[in-house]
């Protein structure tokens, strides 16, 4: 799994750290890029998971269906996500000048073998 959370961040022009986690805020693998040693994508990741939990619940309710991407757009950063059924996802951190479109496209190309390896 490691091998495609790094393809994802190498892939992926601005991008910091992907990881998959489960919907209950447990990390499965990371991969952090060299020079972001010192993001911590797990306490990110499992912070928004709860959210993520709740933003799927309105989303249903609201007859809109299964969220299958989210993206967390800041001053100094994206978190991108998709959704890998209904317990787990991965997600990619990317810097403000990061590519979001080569980002979303990367976990969405990926997100099949990741989801084979659960």
């Amino acid at each position: 799994m490691q091998e495609i959370l790094k393809k994802i961040v190498e892939g992926t022009p601005g991008a910091k750290a992907a990881i998959l986690m489960g919907f209950d805020g447990i990390a499965v693998d990371q991969w952090v890029a060299e020079e972001a040693a010192d993001t911590d994508i797990e306490s990110m990741a499992m912070e928004f998971s709860f959210r993520f939990i709740e933003l799927r619940k309105a989303a249903q309710s609201l007859d809109m269906g299964d969220v299958s991407d989210i993206a967390v757009k800041a001053e100094h950063g994206v978190f991108l996500v998709r959704c890998l059924g209904e317990d787990y996802f991965v997600a990619t951190l990317l810097g403000a000048s990061g590519h979001f479109g080569k980002g979303r496209w990367m976990l969405r190309s990926s997100a099949g073998a990741l989801a084979s390896e659960l």
